[in-house]
């Protein structure tokens, strides 16, 4: 299913439903996973042979069940319905040929199971979404590396839903040495509300890939949390 610039989470870097619905309220690391030095071992492989990653995709209810929750939140967060996933061809991308090919591949970039959710924080407006992806770890690689890979390609691009253009700056943001492949990127743009700048994040492990996105601090926040828990099945 062919999801164009409609979902929080997935696919192009910060899409029009996150760039129209979340106010705003360096230079980043992306890459692999670090691997042992020659002698060295893990805390875990010391004790007893690490168990083999999962290679095939979890199933939906098992997303589901490791996507965040307000409970994990703390208070004053509120779950969002989910968005539209219709497609709108009144919107599109332009001023980038890497994320104009990014775009037109979305619908082959799909993976074979995902689950979402969204919360805003108290009455300031600011969302953040979080998105779990599952498939085979080559899949999911191979798919986080493209989508990297347009971003970095596109220190600028435009939206335009219906008449109206959007104009948006990326930049490569820090992240912390999570999973086996990893990226961060913000959004600057000039919505409805005013200036505002929305956060994405793409982490790897096994056949997993976890996309959060929206307001930056928020994001930043709950990062290890969704991390830990989207890894702990």
């Amino acid at each position: 299913m062919h999801r164009r610039l409609t979902t929080p989470t997935w696919g192009l870097p910060i899409l029009v439903g996150a760039l129209l619905a979340t106010s705003g309220c360096s230079t980043g690391s992306v890459g692999t996973a670090p691997a042992a030095g020659p002698g060295e071992r893990t805390a875990a492989s010391a004790e007893k042979p690490a168990a083999p990653a999962p290679t095939k995709p979890a199933r939906v209810a098992e997303l589901r069940r490791l996507l965040l929750i307000t409970d994990d939140l703390g208070g004053d967060y509120t779950a969002q319905p989910p968005k539209d996933d219709a497609k709108d061809d009144d919107e599109a991308v332009s001023g980038c040929p890497a994320m104009e090919r990014l775009d037109a591949r979305m619908a082959g970039l799909q993976p074979v199971n995902q689950a979402e959710v969204r919360f805003m924080y108290g009455s300031s407006g600011s969302i953040f979404g979080e998105e779990l992806d599952s498939d085979s770890p080559a899949k999911l690689s191979a798919t986080l590396r493209e989508m990297r890979d347009a971003f970095r390609a596109c220190p600028s691009y435009t939206v335009t839903s219906g008449t109206t253009p959007v104009p948006i700056t990326l930049a490569e943001a820090v992240i912390p040495e999570l999973g086996d492949e990893r990226y961060a990127f913000t959004a600057k743009f000039v919505g409805p509300g005013g200036a505002s700048e929305v956060k994405q994040i793409a982490v790897r492990k096994g056949n997993i890939l976890l996309h959060m996105s929206g307001s930056p601090g928020l994001v930043d926040k709950h990062l290890k949390k969704a991390y830990e828990k989207a890894t702990a099945g």
